[in-house]
């Protein structure tokens, strides 16, 4: 059904709108937590370093992709981080993700914070002391050579010296060991992914405008599976006409392995992957086959996919796809639209992609 048939019908369309500085409304950030705070260069200059060596490179070694600091963010390293904690003794700076271009740090408020100071403050000063030293270097560079040596930011409305950061921050409050170790990986692989996404563009784009039939979809991965001839979804109820379980029958072991066995051959498997019996197929087709994804959270940005996906992208095995409009909000309108989604990219024939971002 297209989009116009669907508000013909009545049906509700909403678009999915994703906000790039999450905050928890529930939470209160002057409580002791564990978070992982990302805040980004204003206009994405790369200013903080560039990443050095390849992705065959061998972990543990200057060949494996590691930052090497420019003189601010070596400052960045080496001095403003440990201004927050005397600052601010409650709190610790677990870890730190240094990028070109922003920066991650993992912080623990061990304590509750003094009156009228929350995750906010914290934020706040660190970005305040990271400009004040951007603004030192700068002077200096001028002092010396009379030209700034340094990328400069155009000068704010007010008239004002540029900040270093972009406004606000994002925020992630981090629950149980399982969120913690992957978010250590995720901060420890951030240059190596960085490296693998400049050396496989190709298979690893982002395109925020893409149209296939009538309808818009932000993607991330290789577009090229969408040119592949032959399009397979892969679409299993939770339960069959019987009232069994799907995943758990004879018959879904029998389809799942004709599934598996034509995507050996060349295939591209399409699927939201929602159901048990969906998943199933995804889990034992992502390392080795081609694979389409349909997901109701939002490619934006800054979005990125899990570790595994990442991964099934640098191999130009899978591409995700969000579209812009999902109708009803319910798991099962959720389901039953993605995957007459899925049947349309099967069957597309016209797919046009607009570099608009």
């Amino acid at each position: 059904m297209t989009k116009e048939e669907k508000i013909a019908a009545g049906i509700v369309l909403s678009e999915i709108k994703h906000n790039g500085h999450r905050r928890a409304f529930f939470h209160d950030y002057s409580r002791p937590g564990l978070y992982m705070v990302t805040m980004v260069v204003a206009g994405r200059q790369r200013l903080f370093g560039r990443i050095v060596g390849h992705s065959r490179g061998k972990r543990g070694t200057a060949d494996f992709p590691h930052l090497e600091y420019s003189r601010l963010g070596s400052q960045i390293i080496y001095e403003e981080l440990s201004k927050i904690s005397q600052f601010y003794p409650m709190v610790e700076v677990c870890r730190v993700a240094l990028m070109p271009d922003h920066v991650h740090l993992l912080l623990a408020v061990r304590e509750q914070l003094p009156q009228g100071k929350h995750l906010g403050s914290i934020v706040r000063g660190f970005k305040t002391g990271c400009t004040r030293a951007w603004w030192k270097l700068q002077d200096e560079a001028v002092m010396a050579d009379g030209v700034s040596a340094m990328t400069v930011a155009e000068a704010s409305p007010s008239g004002k010296r540029p900040v270093l950061f972009e406004d606000g921050y994002h925020d992630r409050i981090l629950m149980g060991d399982g969120m913690l170790g992957n978010i250590c990986r995720y901060m420890d692989e951030n240059p190596f992914r960085a490296r693998l996404r400049e050396e496989h563009p190709n298979l690893m784009q982002r395109c925020l405008h893409l149209w296939i039939h009538d309808r818009e979809y932000a993607a991330f991965g290789n577009l090229f599976l969408l040119k592949n001839p032959e399009r397979l979804q892969v679409f299993f109820h939770r339960k069959d006409k019987k009232g069994r379980l799907t995943h758990l029958t004879p018959e879904y072991a029998e389809a799942k392995a004709q599934l598996l066995q034509r995507a050996e051959e060349g295939a591209v498997l399409v699927t939201p992957g929602i159901s048990k019996g969906e998943q199933g197929v995804v889990d034992a087709a992502l390392d080795d086959r081609l694979l389409i994804l349909l997901q109701k959270e939002q490619i934006t940005d800054y979005w990125k996919p899990s570790k595994e996906r990442f991964y099934a992208c640098a191999t130009g095995k899978l591409l995700i796809l969000s579209p812009k409009l999902m109708p009803g909000d319910s798991d099962y309108e959720r389901f039953h639209s993605l995957n007459d989604l899925a049947h349309d990219i099967c069957i597309a024939t016209d797919t046009r992609l607009l570099r608009i971002g």
